[in-house]
């Protein structure tokens, strides 16, 4: 109850608007930026590597024939010019595929995130 008091109030101040980020995993988006830049290397997210554990476990494990032959690529290696919602977006744009709502809905929501 206590916690949940204390959210409701975080929310009331502010915290989790776009002014007030809420980091995750204490993860900077500037200083994060910044490390890129000063090394001209791209962001690779400790907290999520492109391994197979990161999806899951069981039916989205190692073997599973779901995550099988499974490739991590960024934008970049899909396409000349990625966008992430190009002339607007509607509730159907993004389905649930083989890999669940959860995967997508998560990298989706770093997307928008950290750009």
């Amino acid at each position: 109850m206590a916690g949940r008091l204390a959210r409701q109030q975080e929310r009331e101040n502010g915290v989790g608007t776009n002014q007030q980020a809420v980091k995750f995993l204490q993860q900077d988006y500037e200083t994060l930026l910044q490390g890129c830049l000063e090394s001209g290397k791209l962001f690779q997210d400790p907290s999520f590597p492109a391994e197979s554990k990161s999806l899951g476990y069981k039916e989205l494990g190692k073997y599973s024939s779901k995550t099988k032959g499974l490739m991590w690529k960024r934008p970049t290696e899909l396409c000349s010019n990625p966008k992430f919602i190009d002339d607007g977006a509607t509730r159907t744009d993004i389905c649930q595929g083989d890999l669940g709502k959860h995967i997508s809905q998560r990298e989706e929501g770093r997307c928008c995130k950290y750009g």
